[in-house]
């Protein structure tokens, strides 16, 4: 039964049945599409509710989809098969489709049970067909309006389920700005409870909630980034809001609220690429790099704040991102900035963001800086040495009490970082030469780590050689196994003034120059080559030979040109007119046309 949709409007076809028996004197009986019956007036004389019938006729109509007059019951060609062939009690009865949506659902009969009720049965038949037709039209409208509210009540369930599955939190306000709905993820977002809101007006709930140029323009906005207070606590949150309009009228505004630091956090996971910078991929074996590298393992798993002290290339940022990704902050933004490489006057926004309209150019909804992108994770803070005093106030306060101020706002946003910053230069020195904050060098020193370079790292330089020819030749497929003897010695006794990068740098040339598969000394950068060829030859040439080769190979290098002459001086480490000097007591001019 409870699969018939007539079963559903039960007590609606009942009153229908019991009104078209008050006029017309006839038993009225409903069946639904399996010939079950849904109402009887007769009071189950000839029909049970809930019953099925054998009901030939009924099955015609069912069939045929058309009305079936019926005059001579048991004698109609249908009634053949009948068990009551020719001796059927009823005396006339008419049978009418019931149908929804173009599809028969049942079937309504009128039953003539005397030969009175026939006779005005047949005298009738066309006017009860049509009254018939429209009680069949009314018990489909009734159909469809129940379909309608289950359709309605369920698109208003799922719509309940969507709104509070969805990861935004979502408030509804009505036109005066009083809370009708709120999702978990707003309850979440603003560590609120929807039943202690509801009905209340946001602006009792939310402090700085631009909405009310939403309901005097009718327009919304999308994604403007917003400091709220709920419950005298600041959060920052991403937020859009849209009127809700009904005929031409705004009834009310829905808000979307999105978690600032969850933005961020979801935007570093699809724009990072992954990060596999353990201490196992630090490459070497030496007792030097082996100590550095068991050190940095000690403090990965605490949050105190770390240094890195070393030559340039020597793989500060590798130590650092290896140092984050054996933390606890390993699932956490890794945020990294250069202080020395972004000017002075940009390097403060960078830092720490700015509001809206902080200064000429500033992007309407600002910008986070370094550190709330870094939120929960670690903050790298390389050549930390270069860094502008005023600045280094700024950053010291940071260190102290864990909170940032935008450029151009006087709020405050906690953090949850790590610092580690890196250094080549030598931070006591400038601290006592008044460059360097005092305080600063000491929140920052924490623990000072010291990377050794690599001319300290003994039997590191034929592992690392071995390591970078791997790596390039895979990427340009060039099938090189190594170096020649010769090679490699010259590459073991070259002093590496710039490092692991310099290192790798000069690996990479080798292999694009390399025409088989070892590298040989011709292959090697000429700085390589020429300075071993000096150290080589340096017992039988005197000072001024020596002098006079080097200018020579830079001038090759860089051309004769008066650019390539300032580039060659700043190699050489002296001035551009001590360069024409030297080339004029040497004749060098006259030399290189040779």
């Amino acid at each position: 039964m409870g699969n018939s949709i007539l079963f559903e409007i039960q007590e609606e076809v009942n009153l229908v049945a019991e009104a078209i028996k008050s006029v017309l004197s006839l038993e009225v009986i409903i069946y639904d599409k399996n010939k079950v019956v849904v109402t009887a007036t007769g009071g189950g004389t000839h029909a049970v509710v809930g019953e099925p019938v054998r009901g030939h006729i009924i099955a015609e109509v069912l069939k045929t989809n058309q009305p079936v007059y019926n005059f001579e019951p048991g004698f109609h060609d249908v009634c053949k098969s009948c068990i009551l062939h020719q001796n059927c009690p009823e005396k006339s009865d008419v049978s009418y489709p019931l149908t929804h949506e173009g599809e028969i659902v049942g079937v309504i009969s009128l039953t003539a049970f005397s030969e009175k009720q026939k006779n005005e049965f047949k005298e009738k038949h066309r006017i009860l067909s049509n009254y018939l037709g429209k009680m069949a039209d009314l018990i489909s409208s009734k159909i469809n309006g129940t379909s309608l509210l289950k359709k309605y009540l369920s698109t208003s369930q799922m719509l309940q389920v969507t709104i509070q599955s969805m990861y935004e939190g979502i408030i509804a306000v009505d036109q005066k700005g009083y809370i009708l709905e709120m999702n978990r993820s707003a309850e979440k977002i603003l560590n609120i409870k929807k039943h202690n809101v509801l009905t209340l007006n946001i602006s009792e709930v939310i402090q700085n909630l631009p909405i009310t140029k939403v309901f005097s323009t009718g327009q919304g906005y999308t994604d403007k980034e917003c400091s709220l207070i709920v419950n005298g606590k600041m959060i920052q949150v991403i937020i859009s809001a849209n009127p809700l309009i009904h005929n031409s009228q705004i009834i009310g505004c829905a808000i979307t609220l999105k978690d600032l630091a969850e933005v961020q956090k979801f935007a570093y996971s699809i724009t990072s690429e992954v990060d596999d910078s353990t201490f196992d991929i630090i490459v070497g074996k030496s007792p030097a790099i082996l100590q550095t590298k068991a050190e940095a393992k000690k403090v990965a798993a605490t949050d105190s704040t770390v240094i890195f002290l070393g030559e340039s290339g020597t793989g500060k940022e590798l130590f650092a991102r290896a140092l984050h990704q054996e933390s606890k902050r390993v699932n956490k933004p890794f945020r990294a900035i250069n202080c020395a490489a972004i000017p002075e006057h940009l390097l403060e926004s960078e830092l720490f963001g700015y509001s809206e309209g902080a200064f000429t150019g500033a992007r309407k909804s600002g910008k986070p800086g370094k550190f709330e992108m870094a939120q929960g994770g670690t903050i790298f803070l390389d050549e930390i040495g270069d860094m502008p005093l005023h600045l280094q106030v700024k950053l010291l306060r940071v260190l102290e009490e864990r909170k940032i101020e935008r450029i151009g706002s006087n709020n405050s946003i906690d953090i949850d970082i790590r610092v580690v910053a890196a250094t080549h230069k030598n931070l006591e020195k400038m601290v006592a030469d008044g460059e360097f904050r005092q305080d600063l060098f000491f929140r920052l020193s924490v623990i000072p780590l010291h990377i050794p370079p690599l001319r300290e790292r003994d039997g590191d330089i034929l592992v690392l050689l071995q390591h970078f020819v791997q790596h390039y030749d895979k990427i340009t497929g060039k099938k090189v196994r190594g170096f020649t003897p010769d090679a490699e010695n010259r590459l073991c006794s070259y002093n590496w003034p710039g490092n692991i990068r310099e290192l790798q740098n000069a690996v990479e040339y080798a292999i694009n120059m390399a025409t088989d598969h070892w590298i040989r000394v011709e292959n090697l950068p000429p700085r390589i080559r020429e300075q071993n060829h000096l150290k080589a030859d340096k017992e039988t040439i005197t000072l001024a030979e020596m002098e006079e080769r080097m200018i020579m190979g830079a001038l090759k290098r860089y051309s004769d040109t008066l650019n390539g002459k300032k580039q060659a001086a700043d190699e050489l480490g002296i001035n551009v007119a001590t360069l024409y000097r030297k080339i004029n007591k040497y004749e060098l001019n006259r030399k290189m046309q040779l």
